[in-house]
């Protein structure tokens, strides 16, 4: 990685977790997610029965709280891009379509060379893409909702076009090209991600 491509994925990762809850209080379910996402940036393994454990809980009471591991890890991946995605929207200028397609681009770059994400998938490619990229958790919908949450603002979009529908288009396009190296062997290629959700939205709104 470049020396620039670096200092960009400093600015926009997230800082370190919370630290663990009070042992002295009785823990919550949102400590369960600070608690995983200190151990996810540590890159140790999150694992369930542990987690119960460091927090003085049962088992049945954490899985009855979140369902199962991919749902926590999954909360856990959401809080990184969630906070990539308010470090990248604060830098944006210009008008709604270039801004979206900006946006889009950076925190694809972001998301993709964030070290503790890349080493999860990497570790486990299958189960990395199952968090990340199907319905098993809350990423792919919650990176939907805020896609299509952006697109409301463009101007001129095409009545006939369901906005959900392309912001699930929009995502699937960049998981394609951000995760290709898992998917297909191919490079990872966020740029080219880039450059086919402007072609989209692009057309979407009528543009030549």
């Amino acid at each position: 990685m470049s020396r620039g491509g670096a200092e960009s994925v400093r600015e926009e990762s997230l800082p370190a977790a919370a630290q663990p809850p009070d042992a002295r209080s009785k823990p919550t379910r949102e400590e369960v997610i600070d608690l995983a996402h200190r151990w996810f940036l540590d890159g140790r393994r999150i694992d369930m029965q542990q987690l119960a454990r460091e927090l003085g809980i049962g088992r049945a009471t954490l899985y009855r709280w979140w369902g199962s591991r991919e749902v926590v890890i999954g909360e856990v991946v959401w809080r990184i891009i969630a906070d990539a995605i308010t470090r990248v929207e604060a830098r944006g200028y210009g008008g709604p379509l270039d801004r979206f397609v900006r946006n889009f681009g950076r925190l694809a770059d972001t998301v993709r060379t964030f070290e503790p994400l890349s080493r999860f998938v990497a570790d486990d490619p299958e189960y990395g893409l199952r968090v990340l990229t199907s319905g098993y958790t809350v990423v792919q919908s919650r990176m939907i909702d805020w896609a299509a949450s952006r697109l409301t603002d463009l101007p001129d979009l095409d009545p006939r076009i369901e906005i959900r529908d392309l912001a699930y288009a929009i995502v699937r396009i960049g998981e394609a090209f951000v995760w290709s190296d898992v998917i297909t062997g191919d490079p990872p290629r966020s740029d080219k991600a880039t450059a086919m959700v402007e072609l989209l939205v692009t057309a979407a709104s009528g543009k030549r």
